[in-house]
C-alpha cells in the first residue's frame, strides 16, 4: 500500500468533516462565537480593509467604533484609540491565498483543507519510525479521527493551521537531525516563528519535543553547529514580527500575547489552578475533561513496557508533561462540554506518535486489538457527541439567523455583550452596535434622527453565559446589563422570541 493509496483513504476520511460543514453551512454560514470573528477578520480584508482592525459596518450609518457589539476576549481597544481583533493576522493572510483559488463562501472549508495537508505530513512522520504500510495508516487514522484532533477539522479556526505548522516542524526537524539538508532548516526555522504566532501554547509542546530530542541525542556538538544558522534564521524572522506586532498592537507579542500577560498578572481574573487543573483533566459541570472524553490517551504507560524507545521518549514525555502543565500555564482554554479539548492538540500529537508507533513494536497483535477496541468505541462516542452538538447549535442558529432575516432590521442594538456569541454571518448583513444603558440608547435615536430605522432590539434575560473565565470587572461593566429600555423618539411595534432571547422591533413615532 502506496503513499498515494493512503492519501485516497484520507481524502475519503475528509469528506465526513466537508459533508457536516455543507451540512450546517446550508441556507447560512455557520459560525458562531470564536469562529465568527475570525470570519470577520477574512471579511474586512477581502472588502479592502486590515486583518488586525475590528470590523465595524456600522460605522457607515454614523456609528463610532466604541459602540461595538464585540468585546473581552474579541475585541481590545488600544492606547491610541484603535480597536483590534485578538486573532493572529497570520491566519487571515494564508486564507487570502486560499480565496485565489475558491470564492469567498468556502472560507470555513479552509480549515478541512489544512486538516487533509495534515494527514499526509503525519503520514510522512511516522514512516520515519515504522515501515509496514498497514501500521502507518493505521496510525495515522487512529490520531487524526480519534482523538481530540479530530475536532479541529469541525471548527472553522487557526487549529488545523497551527497544527500543520507543528507537524512540519517535527517532520523537518528529525529528518535534519538524520540528514542535514539546507531546506529542512529552513522549513523548521519558518514552521516554528509561524507556529508560535498562531498559537503560543503550541509552541511550548514544540519546544519540549524538540528540547528533549536534542538532549537525549549523542550528538548534541554537531547538531547544535547543523542547527545555529537556522536558529539565528528563525530569530531574525520572530524580530520582523516582533515589529509588526509592537507597530500594530503597541506589544512585541500582539494583541492574544498582551492580553495574556496582562490577564496572568492581573487579579480581576478568577482561576483555581487545582480545579481548572482537574476540570480539563477529569471534567466538571462544564468540561468533559481529555482523559475522561478520550480514554485512548491511557495508552501513554506503553512508556514502561518499550524497550528500545530512545526515539520515542521526545513524543511521549513532551507530550504527557504539555497536557499535565498546560492548565496551570493558560487562562484561556475556553469551550464547553468536550470544546475545551481543542487546547490540547499539539500535546496529543506528540503523545499518540509516540504510543501507537510503541504499541505496533509489541505482541501478540490479537490482544492489541481486542485492547483498543474499548478505547477507539468511547473516542468515537466523543467525536459523535461534539457532531451533535455542533449540529444541535447550527439548528438553534439557523431559526436565529431565519427569524431576523425574516425582520429584516436596519440595524440591531445589543443590550450589553452577551448576545454578541451569536451574531454570525447577521453582522456582516445588518449593522449591529452595543448600549450599557438607556442613556446611551438616547445618543442612538440622536445619531439616528435623519434616519427612520427600523431597530431590532436584542435582550437576554437572565443572562447565563458562563462566566468563569471573565474578569470580574468586565463582567459587570459590559456583560451583566439588566436595564430596561425606555425610548423617547422611537417605540416599540412588536417583540419577538428568539431562540433563548428577546428581540424588540422599534421604529420611529410619526
Amino acid at each position: 500500500m502506496n503513499f498515494y493509496y493512503r492519501g485516497f483513504i484520507y481524502f475519503l476520511i475528509v469528506l465526513v468533516p466537508i459533508f457536516y460543514r455543507w451540512k450546517w453551512n446550508d441556507g447560512h454560514v455557520f459560525v458562531s462565537s470564536d469562529p465568527q470573528i475570525k470570519y470577520y477578520q477574512v471579511i474586512h480584508l477581502a472588502q479592502g480593509g486590515s486583518a488586525e482592525k475590528c470590523f465595524f459596518p456600522a460605522s457607515q450609518i454614523g456609528f463610532k467604533t466604541e459602540q461595538i457589539p464585540i468585546g473581552y476576549p474579541w475585541a481590545f481597544f488600544l492606547k491610541n484609540g484603535d480597536c483590534v481583533f485578538q486573532y493572529p493576522s497570520l491566519f487571515v493572510w494564508v486564507q487570502k491565498l486560499f480565496l485565489f483559488l475558491f470564492d469567498l463562501k468556502y472560507i470555513t472549508y479552509f480549515p478541512i483543507l489544512i486538516f487533509f495537508i495534515n494527514f499526509l505530513i503525519l503520514d510522512r512522520i511516522i514512516k520515519l519510525f515504522e515501515d509496514r504500510p498497514i501500521f502507518i495508516l493505521i496510525t495515522v487514522i487512529l490520531i487524526q479521527v480519534f482523538s481530540p484532533v479530530f475536532l479541529s477539522s469541525l471548527d472553522y479556526s487557526e487549529l488545523t493551521l497551527t497544527n500543520f505548522f507543528l507537524l512540519l516542524a517535527i517532520y523537518s526537524y528529525v529528518c535534519f537531525v538524520r540528514t542535514p539538508k539546507y531546506y529542512l532548516g529552513l522549513i523548521l526555522s519558518f514552521s516554528i516563528v509561524f507556529n508560535f504566532q498562531l498559537r503560543p501554547e503550541s509552541s511550548i509542546a514544540l519546544v519540549l519535543f524538540l528540547g528533549s530530542t536534542y538532549l537525549l541525542s549523542d550528538a548534541k556538538i554537531q547538531i547544535l553547529k547543523q542547527l545555529l544558522p537556522y536558529v539565528v534564521f528563525a530569530l531574525i524572522v520572530q524580530c520582523f514580527f516582533f515589529a509588526y506586532n509592537n507597530s500594530v498592537y503597541g506589544h512585541i507579542l500582539g494583541m492574544r500575547g498582551l492580553n495574556t500577560v496582562n490577564d496572568l498578572g492581573s487579579n480581576e481574573l478568577q482561576r483555581n489552578f487545582l480545579g481548572e487543573w482537574v476540570a480539563d483533566l477529569w471534567g466538571n459541570d462544564f468540561k468533559i475533561g481529555i482523559f475522561k472524553g478520550y480514554p485512548i490517551l491511557f495508552l501513554s504507560s506503553v512508556i514502561v513496557w518499550q524497550r528500545k524507545r530512545n526515539e520515542l521518549i521526545p513524543f511521549l514525555v513532551s507530550g504527557l508533561f504539555f497536557i499535565l502543565i498546560l492548565p496551570i500555564l493558560s487562562p484561556y482554554r475556553a469551550g464547553v462540554d468536550i470544546f475545551g479539548m481543542r487546547y490540547y492538540e499539539s500535546g496529543i500529537y506528540l503523545l499518540l506518535i509516540g504510543t501507537f508507533i510503541s504499541i505496533w513494536k509489541l505482541k501478540p497483535y490479537n490482544l492489541l486489538i481486542i485492547i483498543l477496541l474499548p478505547f477507539l468505541y468511547f473516542s468515537y462516542k466523543s467525536d459523535t457527541r461534539a457532531i451533535k452538538q455542533w449540529s444541535s447549535s447550527s439548528k438553534v442558529y439557523k431559526e436565529i439567523m431565519s427569524e431576523i432575516q425574516n425582520i429584516n432590521p436596519d440595524l440591531i442594538v445589543h443590550r450589553g455583550l452577551s448576545l454578541s456569541y451569536l451574531m454570525g454571518e447577521g453582522y456582516v448583513k445588518y449593522p449591529q452596535i452595543a448600549i450599557f444603558s438607556n442613556e446611551e440608547w438616547l445618543k442612538v435615536e440622536e445619531t439616528l434622527k435623519d434616519k427612520p430605522l427600523r431597530i431590532l432590539y436584542l435582550q437576554w434575560e437572565g443572562n447565563r453565559l458562563v462566566k468563569d473565565e471573565f474578569p470580574k470587572n468586565i463582567w459587570k461593566e459590559k456583560f451583566d446589563i439588566n436595564f430596561q429600555l425606555k425610548p423617547k423618539v422611537y417605540s416599540i411595534q412588536s417583540e419577538y422570541k428568539i431562540a433563548h432571547f428577546q428581540g424588540l422591533l422599534l421604529e420611529k413615532k410619526h
